[in-house]
């Protein structure tokens, strides 16, 4: 009989099917993945191309609307392991004020501050 092998992750991973985006290169090159499982401190992905990841990059999970940095901790097959850091929210230029609602905004900001 072989021993049980010791779980090593600081917590354990939730798993997954969420599609994301592998960028580095200063974020030029992207290779799109998918998310097997996660946790606040790894995760798993799955691409045809594994062995292209380089050490250090950056996975985006437009679900959850966050972008972490992340380095390869083992690869196999067409999986790669992750460990993951700073969890920052991805920017979105999609949603843009209108002129109407900066000007709703300006007044609604003068109202407040007439009544202190």
């Amino acid at each position: 009989m072989t021993a049980p092998v010791a779980e090593r992750r600081r917590e354990l991973r939730l798993r997954s099917l969420l599609s994301a985006t592998i960028k580095f290169d200063d974020r030029k090159c992207t290779l799109d993945c998918t998310v097997r499982n996660i946790s606040a401190y790894g995760a798993r992905v799955v691409l045809p191309d594994a062995f292209r990841i380089p050490d250090l990059c950056e996975l985006a999970i437009p679900h959850h609307d966050q972008v972490h940095r992340a380095e390869v901790v083992w690869r196999k097959g067409d999986a790669a392991g992750l460990a993951l850091s700073d969890i920052e929210r991805e920017r979105r230029d999609q949603h843009r004020m209108t002129p109407r609602q900066k000007e709703l905004a300006r007044r609604k900001a003068l109202a407040a501050a007439s009544y202190i």
